[in-house]
């Protein structure tokens, strides 16, 4: 008992220490990273508002919590407010857990180097736009990266003497911010290999009669703008855009500057700094520590430079396109529709290149068709010139038959006409009514083999001759059925059955009923009908009373009854067709029939 306690004990201690080690797995997890992003300049300062929606960007989508403190440098910078922000800083971020640290320009990092915070300490940590090459970050963190902003002077003045072939004089407008000195020293340094280039500085001038003197200047020569944001003398503080907008406007000579934010209003570019690139550039860097991901200083410190270009600045000063860098960027390039909207264009190419395929397509079944239809007309009507031949032929043969037995030749027009009639009537479909119409006639084709002395006999025949003529309806099937063809093949049937009995009293084969062909019932009935109102070399014709009065008689014994009370509702119809096609031949009776 007690060393199942003891093994219950484990097994919940185990358990305790696993669900905690698993919540603990989930809840950092969960914890998004909080990095402090720390400005040297407001919002309302484009390079900063791109820098932060570089950092903005890249954090998007991520497990990044962002909290961003805006300096102001710009507008204030002395001990005592610097005091103040560090004071606010230790009330609202102390013992604060962040884990990683984006630091923008030289008064930022200077800042926060001045605080004494542990929590601010030891963290991954990005610092970009550093003018102060001996700035560092190693009295805070082990894990910091500073990218240095060295302003693209050589490339500049290069792309400046270029651009401009004949060019005498390069304006140099700075006011007297440290940046800006620097700048100058350097300009000074590189102008020393362009011997025919007169450096003219403009830095005390105010920011209108600095436009007016560039409005004077020479076309052929260039503008090298950098910070000239102060008029000392006037506290005044003009914005950048301002600045772009009122150098850029009046110059006649092309303005080239080292930073993306001026480019618009007429300013033409170069080789610049890209705050948003610098903005992304320390999100990753932060972001990429936190991950544990290697890093290459050398490869993302590259990615804050771009060869940018005003596409109407360049139309305005005559440049051409061809002379700038290939891995320009022109702002403002009007797009062709295709390029605008190549997603579009694509997808309607696409769509069109389907279309054309299928109409193709369906223009060469068509065609197919037409052929096939051409071809088809074509079989079809030879099929009727042969079913016609047919038709003749079957008549003809008939006839044959008919005259040869002593008969008239209309009796087969007769029998065909009343044989469709009657078809028709009983409710065959109208091809049905048609093949009766050609096969009907065949019926007695087996009389071809029976002797003239017994079809030409006057009187009654006897046992033996009975016999024999009895024989025409398997000689008839015979001769049919060795031929191919639907025709044909009901008319064997006919030729086999038409003597055949309602009551199953007839011959060959003594079928009833239903079991006898439905086209040998047609044609029976209006067969007899016809040949009794008709003369024969052993009879006189009968009177169509007379003939009803059998045919009520006869009706379900020798005749279909169905069949019979069809042809006797519609007796005139039949009549007719006698009327329309009379005996064409007389008979010359025997005296004593």
């Amino acid at each position: 008992m007690d060393h199942l306690s003891f093994r219950l004990k484990l097994f919940i201690c185990i358990s305790v220490i696993f669900n905690s080690v698993t919540f603990s797995v989930f809840a950092a997890g969960s914890t998004p990273s909080r990095i402090l992003v720390l400005h040297s300049y407001s919002p309302s300062y484009a390079w900063t508002r791109e820098l932060q929606k570089g950092i903005e960007d890249v954090s998007h989508g991520t497990n990044v919590k962002l909290s961003i403190e805006y300096l102001d440098t710009k507008r204030i910078f002395n001990a005592d407010y610097l005091a103040s922000v560090r004071h606010y800083f230790e009330k609202k971020y102390r013992g604060y857990p962040f884990n990683g640290i984006i630091i923008s320009d030289d008064n930022a990092l200077k800042f926060f180097n001045s605080l004494d915070m542990d929590n601010l300490k030891n963290l991954p940590t990005a610092a970009v736009g550093i003018n102060n090459f001996q700035a560092e970050l190693s009295s805070k963190t082990q894990l910091g990266t500073i990218i240095y902003e060295k302003d693209r002077i050589a490339e500049t003045i290069q792309l400046i003497a270029k651009l401009r072939p004949k060019l005498k004089n390069l304006y140099y407008l700075a006011d007297h911010s440290p940046t800006s000195n620097l700048i100058e020293l350097e300009t000074k340094r590189i102008l020393q290999h362009y011997p025919n280039i007169h450096l003219i500085e403009v830095r005390d001038l105010p920011l209108k009669d600095a436009a007016t003197l560039l409005e004077k200047a020479s076309p052929n020569d260039a503008v090298l703008l950098t910070h000239y944001n102060t008029e000392i003398e006037n506290n005044v503080y003009h914005d950048y855009n301002q600045v772009a907008e009122q150098i850029g406007n009046s110059s006649r000579a092309p303005v080239f500057v080292f930073w993306k934010f001026y480019i618009h209003d007429g300013v033409l570019g170069g080789s610049v700094t890209d705050s948003y690139q610098l903005g992304s550039l320390a999100a990753n860097l932060v972001i990429h520590q936190l991950n544990g991901m290697p890093i290459d200083n050398a490869q993302m410190a590259s990615q804050g430079y771009r060869n940018v270009f005003d596409f109407n600045a360049l139309l305005k000063h005559a440049i051409d396109k061809s002379l700038l860098p290939s891995n320009r960027v022109l702002i403002g390039e009007p797009q062709s529709f295709v390029r605008e909207h190549l997603r579009l264009v694509l997808i309607v190419s696409s769509i069109f290149a389907v279309l054309v395929i299928i109409i193709f397509v369906l223009i060469l079944s068509l065609r197919r068709k037409k052929i096939i239809s051409q071809q088809n007309q074509k079989i079809l009507q030879l099929q009727k010139k042969t079913v016609g031949v047919q038709k003749e032929l079957i008549h003809l043969l008939g006839d044959a038959i008919e005259t040869r037995s002593g008969e008239t030749g209309n009796h087969v027009k007769r029998v065909a006409k009343m044989s469709a009639l009657l078809a028709s009537i009983t409710g065959l479909s109208p091809n049905e009514c048609e093949v009766i119409e050609v096969v009907s006639p065949m019926h007695d084709i087996g009389k071809i083999g029976i002797p003239e002395s017994i079809l030409e006999k006057p009187g009654k025949l006897d046992p033996d001759e009975w016999e024999i003529m009895k024989g025409h309806v398997d000689i008839g099937y015979k001769i049919l059925s060795a031929s191919e063809g639907e025709f044909l093949d009901y008319a064997a049937i006919i030729a086999l059955e038409h003597h055949e009995r309602w009551d199953g009293a007839g011959y060959p084969l003594g079928k009833s009923g239903e079991n006898i062909h439905l086209y040998a019932r047609i044609t029976t009935i209006v067969d007899v009908f016809d040949a009794l109102l008709s003369v024969r070399c052993y009879k006189p014709a009968w009177p169509i009373e007379r003939v009803i009065d059998l045919l009520i008689v006869e009706k379900g014994k020798q005749f279909d009854p169905q069949l019979t009370q069809l042809v006797l509702d519609n007796i005139d119809d039949f009549v007719a067709i006698r009327q329309q096609y009379p005996d064409v031949a007389t008979f010359h009776m025997p005296n004593n029939v």
